[in-house]
């Protein structure tokens, strides 16, 4: 049973980028620059275009949005599940525990405005919501690799490999929220369009590789155990 708790973390990746692919497929057209466009294209229509439920050049998104927003639920309760195992790793050294502590909960407001994320998608109606838990989602995460790196460090029986791309990840996170609140405005140009979204699309692909290498280092940690 522990082990399944950090097995089934592949398959919650692999279903959310099987999931988004489809999604993709499925995406009607239309970008916040232009209404126009076919498709969904990669770098200029953001994830959360896929979940609207009205495609950007105004036809129905149903499929898509389903398969994207089922997609982003599925994966943080994955993630949700895979943590709840990986923190007992921590529980062996007082102050590696305490700072995983901290860590849990910001995971924790973390994976529950994702889920909201999905819940309020980025359609006009609800736009407002959607964008309030974006911003708590990743800044959130984000202290949550802090206390993590943290934690690690602390831990005599953690790999420094595991200390180290957890540091890369937290830097990331950084570098994603300080773009997406001062970057170039994603609605006035196909260039600050094609940043942000450029940007949003490495964040995802961090978050998810770094998962994945967490639950990696984790079989290993047991198997040693």
């Amino acid at each position: 049973m522990d082990n399944f708790r950090i097995k089934q973390t592949f398959w919650g990746i692999g279903g959310f980028i099987l999931l988004n692919f489809f999604s993709m497929i499925f995406y009607p057209g239309g970008t916040l620059i232009d209404k126009d466009t076919d498709g969904y294209l990669f770098f200029y229509n953001f994830l959360s275009n896929l979940g609207e439920r009205t495609a950007r050049n105004g036809d129905d998104n149903f499929i898509s949005s389903i398969l994207f927003n089922s997609s982003l639920i599925l994966v943080s309760i994955s993630f949700l599940i895979f943590y709840s195992k990986y923190f007992q790793f921590f529980k062996k050294e007082k102050k590696s525990y305490n700072f995983i502590k901290f860590a849990l909960f910001f995971l924790l407001v973390s994976v529950i405005s994702f889920i909201c994320i999905a819940l309020f998608t980025a359609d006009e109606s609800s736009f407002d919501e959607h964008i309030f838990f974006v911003k708590l989602a990743f800044r959130s995460l984000f202290l949550f690799t802090i206390f993590q790196s943290i934690a690690i460090h602390f831990n005599s029986e953690m790999s420094n490999k595991l200390l180290f791309v957890s540091i890369l990840f937290s830097l990331s996170m950084v570098l994603f929220i300080l773009m997406m609140d001062y970057g170039p405005n994603p609605f006035e140009s196909n260039f600050g369009l094609f940043v942000q979204v450029t940007s949003q699309k490495f964040i995802a692909f961090c978050i998810l590789l770094n998962t994945y290498f967490q639950a990696k280092e984790s079989l290993t940690f047991v198997s040693q155990g």
